[in-house]
């Protein structure tokens, strides 16, 4: 089966070859009550009507919609599994863990060393560490990302950032 073939046997289940449907479930309900949750916010927050909506109108209907959407991909993916296929195989569970270390210490490095030393620290973990790219594309990836997202949050948007020890 080729990658077309298999993107849409998940996307609409119709040839019964779709891999993973146990996970596909349990990540659609999984979404769908996470929409209705957010659509019950939502609503308290103040519908409004249609001419003058509330706070919550843009939420509710956007919750609303990941709900939908949610339900409908979760009574696609109903029936048995032809081919059970695990979740993480061997060691492919250990990157997603690290890359959320990595951010975690990110938001924690953020408000002692400040926004453009945690960005800098950030992007050097993570390509070395999560993507093991060379050195060449660490330092430049690193060093213009950081000057981007600084110029883009600090100058454009005139964002008030954490500031540390460098800037």
């Amino acid at each position: 089966m080729d990658f077309q073939s298999l993107s849409l046997c998940v996307l609409c289940g119709l040839c019964g070859e779709a891999p993973m449907k146990r996970w596909e479930r349990i990540a659609a309900a999984t979404l769908a009550f996470i929409g209705v949750a957010a659509a019950a916010i939502a609503y308290d927050l103040g519908f409004g009507d249609f001419h003058h909506p509330g706070p919550g109108f843009f939420p509710f209907w956007l919750s609303a919609t990941l709900a939908l959407v949610s339900f409908i991909y979760f009574f696609i993916q109903l029936g048995a599994d032809p081919h059970p296929v695990s979740l993480w195989d061997k060691h492919s569970w250990v990157r997603p863990f690290e890359a959320a270390g990595v951010m975690f210490l990110y938001t924690l490095a953020m408000s002692w060393i400040g926004f453009f030393s945690a960005t800098f620290l950030l992007f050097l973990v993570w390509l070395i560490l999560i993507e093991r790219e060379k050195w060449l594309t660490v330092g430049l990836v690193s060093v213009l990302g950081t000057l981007s997202f600084f110029l883009v949050f600090t100058v454009f948007l005139k964002v008030p950032l954490p500031r540390g020890i460098i800037f």
